[in-house]
């Protein structure tokens, strides 16, 4: 791919990012920039409007960079401090989701044929961005594995609030023994 292809593909990158936006905005999406930018793009590419873009080259490290410096930062003493606190809960959880996913990727094998690094990644949740990055690094399909990562994070963002919300109202008209409890 060459730099006008690359240039032309941040043009529609940034476009989809803008018209999701509002479109995220105008329909009160939860997490609306991401949902409506999701939208957009899911709708250009099915409408053939726009073709999938996929940095390369300097434009891919300067990208995977941003990232790991946009996530990295977050990171504060206070967060790491309870963080380490919380260390052997949440040691067991991980343990217990990735021998989930690993059981999930075993049956994908079996059923499709699919190589388990390719299903694991599929299937692993987590930061979107480390699984990316691992896929690439590793040439495991990025775009089967970049598409289910996708469909699992519009999925959990559209519909976790609104668990919530239900949960929440479910507490609130609990009776009030049960909650003393």
């Amino acid at each position: 791919m060459d730099g006008t292809d690359q240039l032309a593909g941040l043009a529609a990158l940034a476009a989809v990012c803008v018209l999701g936006s509002r479109l995220g905005n105008r329909l009160s999406l939860p997490a609306p920039v991401l949902l409506g930018s999701m939208l957009i793009a899911a709708a250009a590419t099915a409408s053939h409007a726009v073709s999938g873009f996929a940095p390369a080259g300097p434009l891919r490290d300067v990208v995977f960079v941003v990232v790991g410096l946009e996530v990295g930062l977050r990171f504060t003493w206070p967060a790491l401090r309870h963080a380490g606190r919380l260390l052997p809960y949440l040691f067991g959880a991980i343990v217990l989701v990735c021998l989930a996913c690993a059981g999930l990727a075993f049956a994908l094998t079996a059923f499709t044929g699919m190589p388990f690094l390719r299903a694991y990644l599929a299937t692993t949740p987590g930061g979107i961005n480390a699984v990316l990055a691992t896929a690439d690094s590793t040439h495991t399909g990025t775009a089967l594995i970049s598409t289910v990562q996708s469909l699992r994070l519009f999925l959990v963002c559209l519909l976790v609030p609104m668990l919530i919300r239900r949960l929440r109202g479910r507490a609130a008209g609990a009776p009030l023994a049960a909650k003393a409890r």
